[in-house]
């Protein structure tokens, strides 16, 4: 391929993907949680859950690359025990993990014509600082506002919240857990999910 062909086609690309057919992005239910991995230890583990409710509302099937991002840093490990899986898998429905690098991980879904499925997405980080952090932004790249969104977070003991992540969570204490609840309608995420805390 000649130079100018290939500027052509990495011009023309972004129009020919949005051009494509793609699934709706109809719902999730998020939960994290935050563990210290021992009483000694500065470390510790975030845990990331996700329900992740997709349709497929075309006459045909539909076979898409989904990138899922998770941010790394020199505080905040790359993704560990990553997981995916169908929930309530059909005939024609599948989900595989392609590939992982240290900005995320990519899989393929295949959904046939006029289907719902939901994908559980489970992964976990070590965090060494103070600040925990889930790509919510990545939302509003599907073209409408989230229909439902319930983000649920747990914090063990001897963490507590600096910064409310969102505002006007459901709050509840047990002897053991700090646990915070937020349900969306119509989410438009306008910032990330991030958890700032203290450990005693």
């Amino acid at each position: 391929m000649s130079p100018k062909a290939f500027l052509l086609l990495l011009l023309l690309l972004p129009g020919l993907l949005l051009a494509q057919p793609q699934f709706s992005f109809e719902g999730e239910v998020l939960d994290f949680s935050l563990e210290k991995t021992s009483p000694e230890s500065d470390t510790l583990l975030w845990i990331v859950s996700g329900r992740f409710f997709l349709s497929n509302l075309h006459h045909e099937a539909l076979s898409r690359l989904i990138w899922f991002p998770v941010p790394a840093s020199d505080s905040v490990g790359v993704a560990e025990d990553v997981s995916i899986s169908l929930i309530e898998p059909v005939d024609s429905m599948s989900v595989e993990l392609l590939y992982q690098n240290q900005r995320g991980f990519g899989f393929r879904l295949d959904l046939p014509a006029r289907s719902f499925a939901g994908v559980k997405i489970s992964y976990r980080q070590k965090i060494s600082g103070s600040e925990a952090r889930y790509v919510l932004l990545t939302a509003n790249s599907w073209g409408r506002p989230l229909p439902s969104s319930e983000i649920n977070l747990t914090l063990g003991q001897g963490i507590t919240l600096t910064d409310l992540p969102y505002p006007d969570p459901i709050a509840s204490l047990d002897a053991q857990n700090s646990n915070y609840r937020w349900t969306f309608l119509d989410f438009v995420p306008d910032r990330d999910f991030v958890v700032r805390f203290s450990c005693l």
